[in-house]
Parts: structure tokens; sequence; C-alpha cells
């Protein structure tokens, strides 16, 4: 039981830092095996000690109850990972901060911002609006500077950038 505590925990940490739903899992599987090994010994040494038979069935339901809520959690999460939703909070604000200092040092524009989490890739999807003078070859090699900072930012990530020229419609 402390080797499958051991391994479970090692497995969420591995899950969490690889962003692997399956060794997430399996972590957490094996957590609950360590909790219903632990409430099977307590509820026999509960019964054992004070002789209230009534106290098994109230720790088996509380086993139960566990690891119905680890399922819960589980399918919760692999279904999360398999349908694409947006990136956490706490992702878009990093994205956010390497944006706006973007429009900050090179006076572009960007919008029409879109985050897709999709298991361990993230997708980043936006527009930067650059001055209508530019040079097709500059707005590009701005947009492949974006990519490279958001991709520092957030590993794992892949963007894609559209980039319009500045006119007096959208100025």
């Amino acid at each position: 039981t402390l080797i499958n505590l051991g391994v479970g925990l090692a497995l969420l940490r591995a899950g969490k830092q690889y962003h692997s739903a399956a060794l997430e899992a399996d972590g957490h599987h094996l957590l609950t095996d360590v909790w219903t090994t632990a409430g099977v010994v307590a509820g026999i040494a509960a019964v054992a000690l004070t002789g209230w038979i009534w106290l098994d069935p109230v720790i088996a339901l509380l086993v139960g109850v566990n690891i119905l809520w680890t399922g819960y959690k589980l399918l919760k999460s692999s279904l999360s990972n398999l349908i694409s939703e947006a990136l956490p909070p706490e992702d878009v604000e990093v994205l956010k901060g390497v944006l706006s200092d973007f429009e900050a040092r090179y006076g572009v524009s960007i919008d029409d911002v879109r985050t897709v989490a999709s298991g361990r890739q993230h997708h980043v999807y936006l527009t930067m609006t650059v001055p209508g003078d530019w040079t097709v070859e500059y707005a590009h090699e701005l947009a492949d500077a974006l990519e490279a900072a958001i991709l520092k930012a957030l590993p794992n990530s892949e963007s894609m950038i559209h980039t319009e020229p500045r006119t007096l419609a959208n100025a």
C-alpha cells in the first residue's frame, strides 16, 4: 500500500508536468486503491476495538463514495481532454501579458484572440494589425517573433497569426 501511495503520487506529478490525462488517471486509480485498503483496515480495526458492527457498513459506504467521486473526477477530466476548451485562466493571463508587451513594443494591435486546449497541446489564434506601409516580409518576421514569444511563455503551444494592414477603416 505504501508503494502504491508513492507510485500514485509520482504518477500524479508526472501527469501534471507532462499534461498527460493517462498518467493522472493511473495515479488517481492507485490512490483510490490506497484509500480503499486503508478504509477496509480501518473498518476491521474499528469494529474489533469497539464491537460496533454498524461501523463496518458506514466505513464501506465512505470508501464507496470516495471511489465514485474519484471516478467522476477522472471521467470529467478525460472528457475535457477529449473535447477542446479554452486555455486555463492562468495561461490566458500569461498570454495577455505577452500580447500587451508586443503591442507596446512594436506599435501593432492584436485582437480576435482565441485559445484552445486540446489534451497537452495549446492553440492560440489571433489577428495582428500592422501599419499599412510595412513590407510583407517585416510583418511576417514580426509574426514569427510573436509566435516564438508565445511558445516561450506557453510551452506546448502553437500559434496561428493572421496579419492585417492598418487602413483608415480599421485604424
